[in-house]
């Protein structure tokens, strides 16, 4: 016999009642017309996977309760799979509910609760004991609730939800769920670079190891404005992908169907599903195999689809950007206009006239370059100290980008505030005793300018600190710092380097090339805050980030020592090169925490980050390294004596 499932992804916000309700129901009517019986939606679809400590508030689960028992009532003999957190016996679970014919038949508890990484579930939820089976009562009526097994026709089906399957096989909740020819996996699994490997070998490992099919669905779109998921859906059975869909689109939804063929079996629980027979559609996505895309072109989409759906779900009239006509400043408006361009090939034009609808003027035409100068206002702002290199650099890029472009003047402002401080100290100012002082006052003398652009224009402006930055704090707080928005605050600058080059080439595959950018790949990064005479050079300023890069890696990544970090980097450099960076980095980053508990929101794109929200959590007031450094400085001195 056969039977056609259905998986759907969801681009869901949190606490966004009417809009989750509206995809959900979007997803099951497109699934329902492709003659799927069986519809799994992700994780949490109802409330949204990013409700945060609102999970503590018992009305959320109350109201996601509620919302479910509509969508119920509008199902017939399908069979839909919908996330919600639950409250049983007053702790709060991680929840999929089954819903047929009108009603909820079960509750499948999550077991496993993601707690590395960006994750922090078990602040919010209880997990479920493998295995366990018990009764929720709502209105009267016992509804099951623990580890089920599904049967109808003869079909037999079980669920995980998301982490329940990056576990030990041995605990494994399918492991309970007897004689199932399906098992299901509602998630909410972040994106990062290369993770589609890894998630791919759990969902064809989990179908040749189990002997079951198995089924896997996660939500889409930056949801809750640091987290970007993917939306990729897959079907493997005798371990391998027989069928997928695509990955990182702008949409509200995305239906995936596959009709599994199955012996039937006689029922061993007292759940029973009744599912009629119905004809069969196609949904057109036909593709089990794939070339896995490289980082260029995944950070390319994500970073994208983050844009958008921050823009748009924030209800911001688009982005306002310093442009400094340097590597990371060109980075983001790059970002914007490949968005604008993704946005364009996504949408009809009338849905994309519905979805910027809020816009108070709307452009005149609706091309990239229209678009683009609608929704993207870049500002080149010059001291003293700016050279005539980033100034061409920028207004070339913002006119070939199709931004509108301001160059400002503020080297008054700066002029100002020291005189003002000269005044007050009674003496002059001077690189030689102020350096930091007086580099720190000019990038801070732009900030109120862009920002009275972004409030004026109810924009949303964007910073453009990059992870290698983050990580040693070279940034002024709020000054270039300045912004609602980090979009590549989670990616290291040499990557960031190889990217915006390989744009320039056009090598970066399903992207057009950008010529304009030749003018910023040319130059060595510079931040233009001291006098020409003294040609500062970030890299003069930290080291090679190449090296810095590899450095953050070992501390946040590997989490070594600086001895041990030394010892490693070492055998590719110097070894006085490699104590001198080392040292240096572990002590620009044991002091710099206090600047990353304000950087802007940003963007998980990586398999690290330094955002100490979600990834890595570190004292603002700590040692500072310094017993480990002293170790460091024995270990150099013996090893160079030896």
């Amino acid at each position: 016999m056969k039977m056609r499932i259905a998986l759907c992804s969801l681009n869901q916000t949190p606490l966004d009642w009417h809009g989750n309700m509206s995809h959900i129901r979007s997803a099951v009517r497109q699934a329902k017309s492709r003659g799927a019986r069986i519809i799994c939606l992700p994780e949490l679809a109802v409330t949204g996977y990013g409700c945060e400590d609102m999970f503590y508030s018992t009305y959320v689960a109350e109201q996601a309760f509620d919302a479910v028992l509509e969508i119920a009532r509008e199902t017939g003999p399908e069979v839909v799979l919908l996330g919600l957190p639950l409250v049983h016996e007053r702790l709060t679970y991680n929840a999929v509910a089954v819903l047929n014919e009108g009603k909820i038949v079960g509750l499948v508890l999550k077991s496993h609760l993601a707690r590395d990484g960006i994750h922090y579930e078990p602040r919010w939820f209880r997990a479920w004991p493998l295995g366990k089976r018990d009764d929720y009562w709502h209105d009267g009526e016992a509804i099951p609730l623990g580890s089920l097994v599904f049967e109808g026709a003869g079909f037999r089906f079980g669920v995980e939800i998301c982490e329940d399957a990056w576990v030990d096989d041995r605990q494994r909740p399918c492991l309970h769920l007897e004689g199932v020819h399906l098992v299901f996996n509602a998630s909410a699994s972040h994106f990062s670079m290369h993770k589609i490997q890894i998630r791919e070998r759990i969902v064809k490992e989990s179908s040749r190891r189990f002997g079951f099919a198995y089924a896997y669905a996660n939500l889409v779109g930056c949801e809750s404005g640091r987290a970007i998921y993917d939306g990729e859906l897959l079907f493997a059975t005798d371990g391998e992908i027989v069928r997928r869909s695509r990955r990182l689109y702008m949409g509200d939804w995305e239906t995936l169907c596959w009709d599994i063929t199955y012996e039937p079996r006689v029922p061993l629980t007292a759940i029973s599903v009744t599912l009629e027979e119905k004809e069969r559609g196609e949904d057109g996505l036909v593709r089990s195999t794939r070339d896995l895309p490289s980082s260029d072109e995944e950070f390319a989409a994500a970073a994208t689809l983050g844009l958008w759906d921050y823009m748009r779900k924030a209800r911001a009239e688009g982005f306002a950007l310093s442009l400094s006509g340097g590597v990371d400043s060109a980075t983001t408006a790059v970002l914007v206009r490949l968005m604008v361009e993704r946005a364009i090939g996504a949408y009809s034009l009338d849905r994309l006239k519905e979805i910027l609808a809020y816009l108070p003027d709307q452009p005149a035409e609706w091309t990239a370059d229209a678009l683009t100068h609608r929704l993207l206002v870049t500002a080149y702002q010059s001291t003293r100290n700016s050279g005539d290199v980033t100034r061409m650099a920028a207004r070339s890029l913002a006119e070939a980008l199709g931004a509108r472009h301001l160059e400002l003047d503020v080297d008054m402002v700066v002029s100002y505030y020291t005189q003002q401080i000269e005044k007050a100290l009674g003496r002059l100012l001077t690189w030689e005793q102020d350096d930091t002082a007086l580099q720190n006052v000019q990038a801070r003398s732009r900030g109120p300018s862009i920002w009275m652009i972004a409030n004026i224009e109810n924009r949303l402006l964007l910073t453009t600190s990059n992870r290698s930055e983050v990580a040693v704090g070279y940034a002024t707080m709020d000054g270039d710092t300045c912004g609602g928005l980090a979009p590549i605050a989670g990616v290291q600058k040499s990557f960031l380097r190889s990217w915006l080059r390989k744009l320039e080439a056009g090598s970066v595959a399903g992207y057009r090339c950008f010529p304009a950018l030749k003018a910023v790949n040319e130059q060595q990064p510079t931040a233009e805050l001291r006098p020409a005479d003294r040609e500062q050079r970030d890299e003069d300023d930290l080291m090679p980030f190449e090296v810095l890069d590899e450095l953050e890696r070992l501390t946040t990544g590997e989490r070594l020592s600086p001895v041990q970090a030394y010892r490693r980097l070492k055998v590719q450099h110097h070894a006085r090169d490699a104590y001198r960076w080392t040292r240096k980095f572990f002590r620009l980053f044991s002091v710099s925490q206090w600047k990353r508990e304000r950087y802007a929101p940003s963007f998980h794109l990586d398999d690290r980050s330094l955002d100490p929200k979600t990834w890595a959590r570190f004292p603002i007031l700590s040692g500072c390294y310094e017993r480990e450094l002293l170790d460091l400085d024995h270990a150099h001195e013996t090893e160079m004596g030896s």
